[in-house]
């Protein structure tokens, strides 16, 4: 297995915290996490189309637990191999969201994974809000007799049969990190980007 000193990337914003043989932590200038760890054995899953349906349902399992939802679940490529790209939301106590994204590369006797955790502070919800607000405002979304969730506004993006709560929600659409560019969310979405544009594994032993 490669080691880390193998695996570059972008590390613009980012500090070095920790440095470990088989793990490395960085924070961001607000405090959020940037993990890097190199696994000694292979997953149980690799990065092809064929097993996308059974990493989905193992994630939505898994975040479930502590009533999360995912947000998203990709295959991807960075650094010319095949990955896996995560996006998971937790709730917080005693208010608030946490946004979990990650990279995931299994090769046939090891693996690596990249997680990235960035939560909401202060006033939480802003965005859930406002998007709400506007898209109940425009009739995209509406409260129907006898029903506890709105219509339209809750549903997990592979499975419409799942409409949570937990459930991925209309205000974690990509297309509206622009309006909310310090939102956790978008954070998570702007670092694996950063990181996922510039990552390269090595091919010597280092």
């Amino acid at each position: 297995m490669r080691g880390l000193g193998s695996i570059a990337f972008d590390a613009t914003g980012l500090t070095l915290r920790a440095d470990q043989q088989n793990a490395r932590v960085w924070l961001t200038a607000s405090g959020d996490t940037v993990t890097l760890n190199a696994l000694s054995k292979p997953l149980d899953f690799q990065a092809i189309p064929a097993e996308l349906d059974s990493i989905r349902a193992r994630s939505r399992a898994q975040i479930a637990r502590y009533r999360g939802a995912i947000v998203e679940v990709e295959l991807c490529t960075i650094g010319g191999m095949a990955a896996i790209r995560e996006i998971l939301k937790i709730p917080q106590l005693p208010t608030g969201m946490g946004y979990l994204g990650s990279f995931t590369l299994p090769f046939p006797d090891h693996a690596y994974l990249l997680s990235i955790a960035c939560k909401e502070r202060g006033v939480t919800g802003m965005r859930d809000t406002a998007i709400f607000a506007g898209l109940m405002q425009g009739g995209e979304v509406s409260f129907e007799d006898g029903k506890d969730q709105p219509e339209n506004w809750m549903q997990d993006p592979y499975d419409p049969s799942i409409i949570g709560p937990p459930a991925r929600n209309r205000a974690d659409d990509e297309s509206y990190d622009s309006l909310f560019p310090e939102h956790p969310l978008s954070q998570v979405r702007h670092l694996l980007q950063q990181i996922g544009g510039s990552f390269q594994l090595a091919s010597d032993n280092s």
